[in-house]
Parts: structure tokens; sequence; C-alpha cells
């Protein structure tokens, strides 16, 4: 930490503590939205091994929205290909899985206008911090969270700077403990855990060799080694093995020398003299666990402190990713005055049952006995689908239920219902001669989605805009928005004049299907009972 006497006695609407995913999307939702927010990570700098790999399309819409983000990662990640998925008894040996890409892709299509990004961590944890930083976000690395207490009226702690070990103390109105699955403040709280604990373990080792057969077109792939408990992912930057260990059969960190590393790789390629460089390794603890409070008092649960998951679908990034975007908008409406308290309720109330869907279904693909480690390439498994990252529903006191919804936490998003709590579906549209999504329409605050039948819905927008101090985007669909296939309205739910209120992430939060008599009230009323004021 820098100069760490001109912190002490510092207040902060919000106090992140952890660097890695979900600090980084928290900090940087809240600098993008105006909201000072502090940073604090004990490691020096962000992630070094690849880790998680991946963005999924539900993560590319979210930070696609935040200016500079899709533009640093899609430079960052060299090709925008399929991942390959090969199986066999090493990757020379390999043979790629049948899948029909161009299908794949037309449905891809008809539900997003983003696509998956295959990059490791440590590279998006590299642009995430520094989209953060040139946004305003104050990140102190090398600084460790000593200790903390909370009241009613916000948390206070004690930080120390790692290298200097000068300590001063922060006043803050919210906690976020992103600070991993160990997760220090959890345990101070007292929240329990369900799921499986320690389901397992990996070792992996990221290295560097020539095999220009397999990576002269940075074709991202993901080789399952058959029978070997091992899998060779490619990114298009970086080979890194994953390689089954077992710690309760008496293996060690210590039995991975760098000889027996190389041997695994030789292995794992098929080629048993393969020069080969290993850069890093490390051994990583695959766990599964749920708190069952993700809220209590100030202090918020977030990321792997939260819930935790196999890395076997690659979608755990993704989650924490996800839960940094959906408190950042939260936590600057609370903090600046315009929602009460409940807002950040709900999103545990929300949030909580989508994400175990999520680990629920990762914990089935590590129970594979063969090739368990990302055994994705088997298409009988319960691999990730558009319905889990894109068709969840959402459901709160701050959702403006219809008394038709069965409440069920997932629908088709090929056939999207446009209740409020599901995610605003995908419509192509056209600008003058710009070709752009309705998921493009939403920004740092809230949007309002009308048609040149729904006009008075837009005067309504403004006042409500100004008497609740919120930020409300208005669109008119049909005008200076072609709707180029003609299904705003079907996929949204509602007929000519009616209007839908999308929330800062994306998901609808109200919508009155037909003209309204007084749009003003109804619109103010939505809110009202949406910002839980």
């Amino acid at each position: 930490m820098t100069e760490m006497n001109t912190v002490s006695g510092d207040k902060v609407p919000v106090l992140i503590v952890g660097g890695a995913y979900t600090g980084l999307s928290t900090a940087l939702g809240l600098a993008w939205r105006g909201v000072r927010s502090l940073l604090v990570e004990r490691r020096p700098t962000t992630a070094t091994l690849p880790k998680a790999w991946g963005l999924n399309m539900r993560t590319t819409e979210l930070l696609r929205n935040v200016p500079g983000v899709d533009a640093s990662l899609t430079a960052a990640e060299i090709t925008g290909k399929l991942v390959q998925h090969r199986a066999g008894a090493s990757l020379v040996a390999s043979e790629v899985v049948e899948s029909d890409t161009e299908q794949i892709l037309a449905l891809r299509r008809r539900v997003t206008s983003t696509s998956p990004q295959v990059l490791p961590q440590s590279t998006i944890e590299k642009t995430l911090r520094e989209q953060a930083e040139r946004l305003g976000a104050d990140l102190r690395y090398g600084t460790e969270l000593v200790s903390w207490t909370q009241d009613e009226d916000g948390v206070t702690a004690t930080l120390r700077d790692v290298a200097s070990a000068q300590e001063g103390t922060v006043h803050a109105e919210y906690l976020v403990a992103a600070d991993g699955h160990a997760s220090p403040i959890r345990e101070q709280l007292g929240v329990p855990l369900d799921g499986g604990g320690q389901v397992g373990h990996i070792y992996v080792v990221t290295f560097e060799a020539d095999l220009p057969q397999y990576t002269k077109d940075k074709q991202p792939f993901v080789v399952t080694v058959r029978g070997q408990g091992m899998s060779i992912i490619f990114d298009g930057n970086v080979l890194t093995l994953w390689v089954d260990y077992f710690p309760e059969k008496g293996e060690s960190d210590a039995d991975f020398t760098e000889d027996r590393c190389v041997e695994r790789v030789r292995r794992a390629v098929g080629v048993p003299d393969l020069d080969c460089r290993i850069v890093n390794r490390r051994s990583f603890a695959l766990n599964h666990h749920l708190a069952r409070q993700f809220k209590v008092g100030r202090v918020i649960l977030a990321g792997d402190a939260a819930h935790s998951c196999p890395p076997v679908g690659g979608q755990g990034g993704s989650l924490a990713l996800q839960d940094g975007y959906e408190l950042a908008w939260r936590l600057a409406l609370v903090t600046g005055g315009q929602a009460g308290p409940g807002l950040l309720d709900a999103w545990e109330v929300e949030r909580r049952p989508i994400v175990n869907i999520t680990l629920e279904r990762e914990v089935e693909l590590l129970k594979i006995a063969e090739g368990r480690v990302l055994a994705t390439s088997d298409p009988s498994q319960p691999i990730p689908t558009a319905k889990e990252m894109l068709g969840f529903r959402y459901h709160s006191s701050t959702v403006r239920t219809e008394r038709e919804d069965d409440l069920s936490l997932q629908e088709d998003p090929m056939n999207p219902s446009g209740f409020p709590g599901t995610r605003a579906p995908h419509v192509r549209l056209r600008r003058d001669r710009t070709e752009l999504s309705t998921q493009e329409l939403f920004g740092p605050g809230f949007a309002l989605l009308t048609d040149p039948e729904g006009t008075s819905w837009l005067g309504a927008a403004d006042k409500v805009s100004e008497s609740l101090g919120l930020d409300i985007a208005s669109h008119t669909i049909g005008a200076e928005l072609v709707d180029t296939e003609d299904a705003w309205h079907s996929r949204y739910g509602i007929n000519p004049g009616g209007a839908v209120l999308v929330r800062p992430d994306g998901v609808i939060a109200w919508r009155s299907k037909t003209a309204a008599g007084d749009p003003e009230h109804e619109l103010d009323e939505a809110l009202t009972a949406v910002l839980a004021r």
C-alpha cells in the first residue's frame, strides 16, 4: 500500500478484499459508475498462472458494455474460433470429437450477439485491472486485511502493507468478501457451507513446447487423455497440463519435481523425447461449497467465498465475474441513496439458487470416471448449456413478478418469455447502417424499451428519472432502432404501446404489456419496488 498513513481513518463507500475475478469486476463496475471503492489484495499482482480459462456468453454480454473492456479482451484473445475438443491416449493419438460447428454457431446467433472468449485467467485479470485503474479504481496489491469489525453503520478494517508492515484503518459502508474459497471473512462470520467440501485435487503445469501441427493456427483446444487422469489445454497463448492428484494416497507437491512434470507432459503429448520447458507448476484443491448466506449485515460474500465448484465445466470463473458485476450496480445505487438496502438483500435471494444449478452440474461432470478433468469432450455428459447460462430466471421482492409466472428457475433462451427476472432477450436491430443487439442498449443504469406507439412512456421515464435521481436511458424500437426481424414484441412478450424496464445487469425488472393510462405512476410504482425504496 502506498503511504499507509494517508489511508488511516479514510472513509470509502465500499471496501473490497480480494483482487482476483470477483474483486476486480466489482471494483470495475463501481468505478464505471463513479463510485469510490478500495480494493486490497495481499498478493503483489494479479494471477500469473492460467488457472481458469474462458468467459461464457453471459459474462461477455455483461463485460462488453463497460467501455474499453471488450476491445482489450478481444485484442488479447488472438482467435474467436470455437474450442476444439479432442480425446485419445495422448495429444498425438487423439481425435476430434464430432460436433456440428455451423449448427452451434447458428443457434448462438439466435440467442446472443456475443461469443465465448478463450483466454487464461492471468490475461483476463491483467486486463480488468488495467481497465479498472483507467476508470479510477483504487487497487492496492501487496496489502492485506488484518482485522475488521462491523456495526449497523458499516465496517471498520485494519489493513497492512505487506512489504513495510505499516498499518492503517479504513471505514466503509460495505465490505465485499472476495477472498477466495477459504475466505477468512466468511469464517469469522460463522456462515455454514453446504456441498461436498474438498472433492478432489489437480496439479497444473504450464509448459512451452514446439507443437506446430496443433498450435500453428492458434485455435484453442482441450484434449482429454483417456485413462491417464490428464488433460491438455491450449488457449492460443500457452499450453497447460492438468493432472489428477491424490494427497489421500500419499501424493504431495514434493512429488511433482520438474523431471516428473516433464515426464507427464511427454506422456500426455505422446512424444517420449519432446523438448519442453516447464514455466510454472502448482497444485489446486477442487472444492464444492455453497454458503448458506451471501450477506451478513454490511458484509457481502461473493465469488469463491460464497460458492465454489470444480473447474471441469469451466464455469466457475464466469460465475465469479458475474457476481462482481451484479454487486457493483446494486452497491452503486444503495451507497448513492437511490435504492434501499433491500436491493442488496435481493441479490442473495436471486443469485444463490441460480449459482447452485451450475455447481451441481459441475460436480456431476467430476464424477465421470475416465478422463474426468475437463471431460466435456464427451457429448453425452452434462456440459454447460445455453439454458443454464442465458435462460436463468431471478425471483425476489424487487422483481415485479407477474401472476402467470410459474416461478421456475430456467427457461429456454431460444423461446424467451419476457417475464420480469429473465435475461432481456437478444433482438437484432439496426441504427442507420450499424447492426446492433438489444443487449448493447444496456449501460450503467436502467433502460426503458418501447415502440412508436408508446411515446408516453418516454416522457414518464424522464420525469421518474429526475424524481428518483436515477439514470434511465430510453430507446424506441421501430423508430431510430429498426427491428430487422420483426421480433422484439414477441420476444419481450408485449403488445404495441407497451414498455419494458431493464436493469443494469440486462435483466427485465418490469414490463407493461400494453399502453398505460398513467405511465408515470406505473413506472414510478415499479421502480420504487425494484429499488426497495
